[in-house]
């Protein structure tokens, strides 16, 4: 299956690498593809992503609230529930209010913060424990 020289096959592959990254980056347009072998390549690592270190008051607030029961699973629901009872702003709608704190949730767990427990599904809703509480999720094997 073959057809042409070993140069023109490595043209080709090289293109649709190029096609692959340019297909990526118009899906995920807020993401920074970075390379892996930086160094290697000669690039500056102040370009690199550093980790990030600003939160949103919402997104401290959710840390704030995992935080004060290390050993209590939390679920969205529930950490908006204890956030109504303080002085958070939150959208004024339920569904919002939900959504924005998932998502803080999610942006607290991929910084490294907080650790997702359970995974869940449908109506099982995922639960999170502080960092120190050591329970990250291990794959469970589905019987079904």
């Amino acid at each position: 299956m073959n057809t042409g020289s070993p140069i023109e096959l490595a043209e080709r592959e090289i293109q649709r690498d190029k096609d692959d990254l340019k297909r990526l980056k118009k899906r995920y347009p807020g993401y920074d593809f970075v390379l892996v072998e930086s160094k290697k390549l000669g690039i500056d690592s102040s370009s690199i992503r550093q980790p990030r270190a600003d939160f949103t008051e919402l997104e401290i607030a959710v840390l704030a609230v995992v935080n004060s029961l290390p050993d209590k699973e939390w679920t969205s629901r529930q950490i908006l529930e204890e956030l109504k009872s303080k002085t958070v702003t939150l959208p004024e709608k339920e569904d919002a209010a939900l959504n924005a704190v998932g998502y803080a949730l999610t942006a607290l767990r991929e910084a490294g913060k907080i650790l997702r427990s359970h995974e869940g599904s449908g109506r099982d809703p995922h639960r999170y424990t502080a960092f120190g509480n050591e329970k990250e999720v291990i794959p469970e094997e589905k019987t079904s």
